[in-house]
């Protein structure tokens, strides 16, 4: 009696933590998206108006964001900074691979980042801006589709966590 007692709450709390975590996942994608596009922000004035250096420019772009967005740029600069060799798009690509579970983003922001470092670097300062200007707009569009489906899964993600741990216990029993 007991042992099954036990077995339930753990059946519950387990869904219970399932659902969360992917209602976390889900409210946690738009903030990585605000703080890319800041980082882009940041580093497009960096380029166009200082005109520091790549490795640097990416440094100094996260000046005030904190977490794993900040932990990209910075890992994608100090790959371009000690590997010569490695351009900028791989240097992204790379550090994606390494980060995908800390990072919120899915599919679209991932191509987006790799087309941003397939152009960063190749072109002049004029078209440089078009370009990170463009890349900007559609990180934003995402941001608002990412906003949308936050709103309309995360309340989902939870109350099927709950209820999936509850269905669980109830056909067990």
């Amino acid at each position: 009696m007991w042992l099954k007692l036990l077995g339930s709450i753990f059946v519950i709390i387990t869904g219970t933590y399932i659902g969360f975590k992917l209602a976390s996942r889900c409210s946690t994608r738009p903030q990585h998206i605000r703080q890319i596009i800041s980082c882009i922000v940041s580093l497009k004035s960096y380029i166009n108006y200082v005109s520091m250096p790549l490795p640097d420019a990416l440094v100094k772009s996260t000046a005030g964001t904190e977490g794993p967005v900040s932990v990209f740029f910075r890992d994608t600069a100090a790959l371009l900074e000690f590997n010569g060799w490695m351009n900028p798009q791989q240097a992204i690509k790379e550090v994606l691979g390494k980060m995908e579970d800390k990072l919120a983003i899915e599919k679209p922001e991932r191509e987006i980042l790799s087309l941003l470092g397939a152009n960063l670097g190749s072109m002049n300062r004029e078209e440089q801006n078009k370009y990170l200007n463009m890349i900007q707009e559609q990180l934003e569009n995402i941001e608002q589709e990412a906003v949308k489906t936050r709103d309309q899964n995360s309340k989902m993600y939870k109350y099927l966590g709950v209820c999936g741990g509850l269905a669980v216990v109830i056909l067990f029993i």
